[in-house]
């Protein structure tokens, strides 16, 4: 990623102030677009920068790092194609990421450096945004997850207070249910930070973690059921969808991770 970039783009997030893996923590995610016939070559510039993030996790400059790759929607008028995430623990952490910068690269062999500095002519960096975890749950061994379902949400103007309601309180112990039962690894609930402005598609989300890919078609319903027993599915769904509008859903696998 581009320190000019980043710099840019932390002093305008500035003005209003999100594994996963740190509760209650942020979540730096710069989104990639690959140039044509440059895949190969962009996952193996990642792999050096992993080096540099497994140092500064060593270092307690982050809490962790993972790289997804886009599984659905996918194809060549995509968006984006991978995305990073980088966890740390607090907001003043945004602003140190870069210090000591050249000493972050000493793990780094001068063939390793060269080959770092050439993400630019592997991708390109669309976006970065800045997200705040506000909930999460996971089974009691989760150290990583394989598979991500990300739902991105627009809650209205002054509707904060009967959206979290809605998540933390009615929907939370179902998901609570499902991964007791197997049926996911995790779940985690966000809220953008930056950009923000009302002209934004969205601005909060939830993340659904599973192990396995067939996991994503477990039987929900059953956990609904045993939560809340007798509640008819018109009910529920008035009760979710009057807090927010769904923008879109991804499906992204994550393919590496200073966890593993």
């Amino acid at each position: 990623m581009s320190k000019l970039f980043f710099t840019v783009t932390l002093a305008a997030c500035c003005l209003i102030g999100s594994l996963l893996q740190a509760q209650g923590g942020y979540v730096i995610v710069d989104y990639m677009k690959i140039k044509p016939s440059m895949n190969d070559k962009y996952l193996e510039c990642e792999k050096v920068w992993k080096l540099i993030h497994q140092e500064r996790k060593r270092l307690g400059k982050i809490e962790g790092w993972h790289l997804e790759q886009m599984l659905w929607p996918t194809g060549t008028n995509t968006e984006y194609d991978y995305l990073t995430a980088t966890f740390v623990k607090s907001w003043d952490d945004i602003g140190h990421i870069w210090d000591n910068w050249e000493n972050d690269l000493k793990v780094l062999s001068a063939d390793q450096r060269a080959i770092a500095g050439k993400a630019g002519e592997y991708r390109d960096l669309v976006k970065s945004e800045i997200w705040l975890e506000v909930d999460f749950l996971a089974k009691a061994d989760f150290k990583e997850t394989n598979y991500v379902v990300e739902n991105f949400f627009n809650v209205p103007a002054g509707g904060w207070d009967n959206y979290m309601e809605m998540e933390t309180r009615f929907v939370k112990p179902v998901h609570q249910k499902n991964i007791a039962k197997g049926n996911r690894s995790g779940w985690v609930l966000t809220r953008l930070m930056a950009p923000s402005g009302e002209e934004l598609p969205y601005n909060c989300s939830t993340v659904d973690l599973y192990d396995k890919w067939e996991d994503m078609d477990n039987d929900d319903g059953k956990a609904w059921e045993e939560v809340y027993p007798g509640m008819s599915d018109s009910h529920i769904g008035d009760r979710i969808n009057s807090a927010r509008k769904l923008v879109r859903t991804e499906i992204r696998q994550v393919i590496d991770s200073t966890s593993l």
